[in-house]
């Protein structure tokens, strides 16, 4: 027997063409065109997921979203809302509420069968657009592992796309995100606004197509707003394009240290030991899996100048059984003493970091700019030493581009 699925809708050729569609994918299916039996219904047949309505008689989809997620014995039931309103508030209020996914209507029965899948799937997908850190290295000893700089996607079964900065990797990302031919709602988080980190965003086609919705969160700088410190580079002195010549919904919104909920995805941020004011995120899903980008991010060995205890304590419990670790790893321990102060961890002060933060996947990130492959896999030769020398439960990878990662 398939997985259950209840559907609450008051359309009622709506309710039966969705029927027909789970019925033939193999699910278990009860339909309502009445709303105000819905909690009822879910008492008695506890589906594992939840398909409804928004613009409904007696009980809306937005108070039924309420009522089951205030449920803890509901909290294993996927919430996918079905509703001809395509209007982003609509949206993000259904993910404040605890939806996992939105759908709108009229639907294509294969796609929709797919995205009901997704749901199940309960996965988060870690893609690799650009690893290495300062500059790009278009080079020919430099391609295994990446030559574009820092940009990761995160995109989780529901659907739902988060970004991690906007580096020269960004715009192959775009080219991958025009192919799906849909229009795309994206939540970018950018570290900070050293270029490396920006200097991919003019390029980013999906930015200049109508439709699409581009949120980008990230730090002010003293008395520069995110929107101006994020602009600033696309100003006419630097560039032809400015940023009031996207055609995408564009909005900006800053954070600080804290805990956020992006559509329905816990995000948390903590300040790192870097020039200027630099976020480092974890994502966590329903599901509990967590993904953490900490980039850029300066570790001092306690024999080679001050540290801070207090930061150190912070970051080990925000890192605590993350399950996959992104993190810079620019310098190997000898380089590093040149280069105190740079804003860039030592590779063995970054392994007894992911030792104490129990971390189970680390990938190594911000490839510096004078390491080859060569070098690049011999950092990767030593993590990996240094992780069975301490018997520990952790895999560990250089980060490579184009490499994607799957958590389930």
């Amino acid at each position: 027997m398939g997985s259950k699925v209840l559907v609450v809708d008051d359309d009622i050729s709506h309710l039966k063409l969705v029927e027909a569609i789970l019925l033939g994918a193999g699910y278990t299916v009860q339909t309502l065109g009445d709303s105000s039996q819905a909690m009822e219904k879910m008492a008695s047949f506890m589906p594992d997921i939840f398909i409804v309505d928004l613009m409904m008689p007696q009980t809306d989809g937005f108070a039924l979203i309420r009522d089951v997620r205030a449920n803890k014995e509901y909290d294993f039931i996927k919430i996918l809302v079905l509703s001809a309103k395509a209007f982003s508030y609509d949206q993000g209020r259904a993910y404040e509420l605890g939806a996992n996914a939105y759908v709108t209507k009229p639907i294509d029965a294969a796609k929709f069968r797919e995205q009901v899948k997704a749901i199940l799937r309960n996965e988060i997908k870690v893609t690799f657009w650009g690893t290495r850190g300062t500059v790009p290295t278009p080079y020919k000893d430099f391609l295994e592992y990446g030559g574009n700089t820092s940009c990761v996607s995160v995109e989780f079964s529901e659907g739902r796309l988060f970004i991690f900065d906007a580096g020269t990797g960004i715009i192959r990302l775009g080219d991958y995100l025009l192919g799906q031919k849909k229009r795309t709602k994206i939540n970018l988080l950018v570290s900070h606004p050293h270029w490396d980190h920006i200097h991919g965003l003019p390029f980013f086609k999906p930015a200049f197509i109508q439709g699409n919705e581009i949120a980008i969160y990230g730090t002010a700088h003293g008395d520069l707003s995110m929107r101006e410190v994020m602009s600033g580079q696309m100003e006419s002195i630097y560039f032809p394009i400015t940023i009031r010549e996207y055609a995408a919904r564009l909005y900006f919104k800053e954070l600080w240290e804290g805990e956020y909920l992006i559509e329905g995805i816990r995000l948390q941020t903590i300040l790192l030991n870097h020039p200027g004011n630099t976020l480092g995120y974890k994502l966590s899903c329903a599901n509990g899996k967590s993904v953490a980008y900490i980039t850029d991010n300066e570790l001092v060995p306690e024999n080679l100048g001050p540290r801070d205890p207090h930061f150190r304590g912070k970051l080990v419990q925000f890192l605590k059984d993350v399950d996959l670790l992104i993190h810079d790893s620019s310098y190997f321990d000898d380089e590093y003493e040149s280069r105190i102060g740079w804003g860039h961890p030592p590779l063995s002060e970054l392994l007894q970091l992911v030792k104490e933060a129990n971390v189970k996947n680390l990938y190594m990130f911000h490839h510096d700019p004078g390491h080859n492959d060569e070098k690049v896999a011999e950092k990767e030769r030593f993590a990996k030493a240094f992780i069975k020398e301490h018997n520990l439960d952790i895999q560990c990878f250089a980060a490579r581009e184009g490499v994607t990662v799957t958590l389930k």
